[in-house]
């Protein structure tokens, strides 16, 4: 089988991220996006609505600009020969030349003389509410002195609207957790549903019903969490065309 030639484009800036902070850099400057993961920032959103967040907007902006050279789902990133070399999950090579590199995340980068360090990571849990959905208010819940920040009723996207038009409710919380504390027991979802269903007694939120009143009955859903603090840490020589971004 013939192995064809390396993709090779040719740019004065390119930008390597990302989160928002990535494609509003390269929008604002009109300068070239490699999408170097496939994480994505949080965004909830209703089934029913179109999704409006700067993180879409930006990429569609770039998109139609012609400044996403390579689609997504890249495999691996690195430096070849004083270019940007770029592998795709289809095993497509792409080559780019540069004249500065532009970092906001390390995701998938091979060979570079920098460490990401990450301190902490904001972290997303979404609970179906089971019983007492019915939930007339999207109501936002502070934690104190807990890892756990808020808890938000929000409108479900597993049921839709009553007869009467009232929104079915599920819940996300959002917390803080140390970049050592992320794969513990301690800060699991299942301690998040302990501190939710806790807090939702204390302040007396229950289902609403005719004949009697119960307790929201909750069941953890997913988790999403993304790098949150974070600083870059050079451990040897680095291309001076190179900008990191933190």
């Amino acid at each position: 089988m013939m192995k064809l030639p390396p993709l090779e484009y040719t740019f004065d800036n390119v930008v390597l991220g990302w989160r928002e902070e990535a494609v509003s850099f390269a929008r604002e400057h009109g300068y070239h996006l490699i999408v170097n993961s496939d994480q994505r920032p949080f965004h909830y959103f209703q089934r029913e609505q179109d999704i409006k967040s700067n993180w879409y907007e930006g990429i569609y902006q770039l998109g139609i600009q012609s400044l996403l050279p390579v689609p997504f789902e890249i495999q691996t990133v690195g430096l070849e020969s004083s270019k940007l070399k770029i592998v795709t999950e289809g095993n497509t090579k792409v080559l780019i030349n540069f004249g500065k590199l532009h970092i906001f995340d390390l995701d998938n980068f091979a060979n570079i003389n920098v460490e990401e360090v990450i301190e902490d990571y904001i972290v997303y849990d979404f609970f179906d509410v089971l019983r007492g959905s019915k939930q007339r208010k999207n109501t936002v819940i502070d934690f104190e002195n807990s890892f756990v920040k808020t808890a938000s009723f929000v409108p479900s996207n597993r049921m839709d609207q009553d007869k009467r038009g009232e929104l079915y409710k599920d819940i996300i919380t959002k917390s803080i957790v140390e970049a050592e504390d992320i794969k513990s027991f301690d800060f699991s979802e299942t301690v998040v549903r302990l501190l939710l269903t806790r807090k939702l007694k204390e302040l007396g939120i229950k289902a609403p019903s005719k004949k009697q009143t119960l307790n929201l009955k909750i069941n953890h859903s997913y988790r999403h969490y993304i790098k949150n603090t974070f600083s870059f840490n050079v451990v040897g020589d680095l291309d001076n065309r190179i900008v990191l971004h933190e």
